[in-house]
């Protein structure tokens, strides 16, 4: 079997069903994840060095030791760019989690699995949404199987201040014909 690489965020709605315990997955997540951190074989942290370097981290003074102690850590410093963007083509990246993704892409994992990535506020999260399921497309569209817990917002239609309707006509219900 080939590589199988279990993408772990940190929302709760699935975070503790991602596979801790099974060793057929690669773990790769964040390195501000104190939860999974000694399960993770490789982690993202692809925020603007300077950011890190400064000290201002939100994520505590201990952080820059933190990220000494990874056993892998991709970084803007040393991730593969351009050899990544060959492989799935121009893209945009915009979060540590889509980096984490497209090098999964990049690397031939036949199964990739999505845990504790919902993306589903208004937020940064939010924004981040189009990108990981751009992503997941190029995957799929690539033969690789990815799962995404059912919990997920990920590639679902989530309105916001929109009426849901339990059936959207499709465009041959609506015109009885396609164009």
């Amino acid at each position: 079997m080939g590589l199988k690489v279990a993408i772990i965020g940190l929302a709760p709605s699935t975070h503790a069903d991602a596979p801790w315990d099974d060793p057929t997955w690669e773990k790769w997540g964040l390195p501000w994840d104190s939860t999974g951190y000694g399960f993770m074989k490789r982690h993202f942290e692809m925020h603007d060095q300077r950011l890190l370097d400064s000290g201002h981290s939100k994520r505590g003074p201990d952080y820059a030791q933190r990220l000494k102690d990874c056993k892998q850590i991709y970084t803007q410093a040393n991730y593969p760019f351009d050899a990544v963007a060959k492989t799935i083509g121009q893209a945009y990246w915009n979060s540590s989690i889509a980096y984490a993704m497209a090098l999964a892409i990049h690397e031939g994992a036949q199964e990739i699995a999505i845990y504790g990535v919902d993306m589903d506020g208004t937020d940064e999260f939010g924004y981040q949404k189009a990108n990981m399921e751009y992503l997941i497309g190029v995957a799929r569209g690539r033969g690789i199987r990815v799962y995404i817990p059912p919990q997920s917002a990920l590639c679902k239609f989530a309105p916001t201040g929109i009426k849901f309707y339990d059936h959207m006509p499709t465009y041959v219900e609506r015109y009885g014909w396609l164009g």
